[in-house]
């Protein structure tokens, strides 16, 4: 896959329903990546790529608004565009009429005309989403592989986006795994001591549930919105914050961070659901996806290290 190869409409390529939150097409994405990993497919596969892709945009509301806008315009982005977009949630594509002029470009012409410039026969274009724009007649007469350079002349876009310093300053998976065991840790020592506590003094088992839900709430999402992140986190030095803003997430973007463990409230299909959103998460915090799981996308967050006031 090419940065600047034109995506296609990513509804239509997926067969996703327009009328579905950002939610359901995050989930529905995820699970073809799951499945054409069950399929054996590497996570270097082009099409498994294109897939994180699709899910860091429309997974937000706010990157699948500026991408349905660009469509509705007719803009027709590339993967490098949209790859920036799920990245930074910022983007500027191109006008369809300069990527065509960019593609038109071919390394084997003259800059302008002259006595020497000879054009070069092109296959047509197909209208394959995959087809390199760069492609051109193997049988054409081959030409200086070194052509002066032009101001039309198209150049590659990486396909990541982010400054590299920024992103090492997330956890890593190693480190988010560990924080994760270390926060299960003190969340069951203080729970435990209150359920206990309360069934000693007497309590029945209705009260002592509820008190452990909001032991679990105050756990999760009070610490990551008022302290900035859980107690195993801040132990360790790090801070969970919105991506764009670099401020503390919301109670809805924390929700949307911790519904994995906030289903821990209902139990039995809660634990279950519980250890099995744990997994999958746990499986997306990659370098290829910039050291962030689905679920931190989906909240628009990232987990970064803290520094120090001066």
């Amino acid at each position: 896959m090419n940065a600047n190869d034109i995506a296609p409409n990513l509804y239509e390529e997926w067969g996703l329903d327009r009328r579905d939150g950002e939610h359901e097409l995050l989930v529905l994405l995820e699970s073809k990546d799951v499945l054409l990993q069950q399929q054996g497919h590497d996570i270097e596969d082009p099409r498994r790529a294109q897939l994180r892709i699709a899910a860091s945009v429309l997974g937000s509301a706010a990157k699948r608004a500026e991408y349905d806008k660009a469509c509705a315009a007719g803009v027709r982005p590339t993967w490098g565009d949209l790859g920036q977009l799920g990245a930074v949630g910022q983007w500027n594509p191109r006008p369809l009429q300069a990527q065509q002029q960019a593609q038109s470009f071919q390394p084997g012409q003259a800059a302008g005309p002259g006595r020497h410039a000879q054009q070069e026969p092109r296959f047509a274009q197909t209208s394959s989403p995959y087809g390199s724009p760069y492609a051109r007649n193997p049988f054409a007469p081959q030409h200086n592989p070194f052509p002066p350079a032009t101001a039309n002349a198209a150049v590659p876009a990486p396909l990541v986006q982010q400054p590299a310093a920024e992103i090492s300053q997330r956890a890593g998976q190693d480190a988010r795994i560990g924080m994760a065991i270390l926060d299960l840790i003190f969340f069951s020592l203080i729970s435990g001591s209150f359920g206990g506590a309360l069934l000693s003094g007497g309590v029945d088992e209705l009260s002592t549930f509820i008190g452990g839900a909001i032991i679990l709430l105050l756990y999760t999402l009070g610490t990551e919105c008022w302290l900035g992140a859980s107690p195993a986190k801040l132990l360790m030095g790090y801070t969970v914050r919105d991506v764009d803003t670099k401020e503390r997430l919301t109670l809805t973007q924390s929700a949307k961070r911790q519904w994995w463990r906030l289903v821990n409230i209902v139990p039995g299909p809660g634990t279950f659901a519980s250890w099995v959103g744990a997994g999958v998460h746990t499986f997306t915090i990659s370098e290829k996806n910039n050291r962030r799981g689905s679920h931190d996308e989906w909240a628009n967050a990232e987990v970064v290290k803290k520094h120090p006031r001066k």
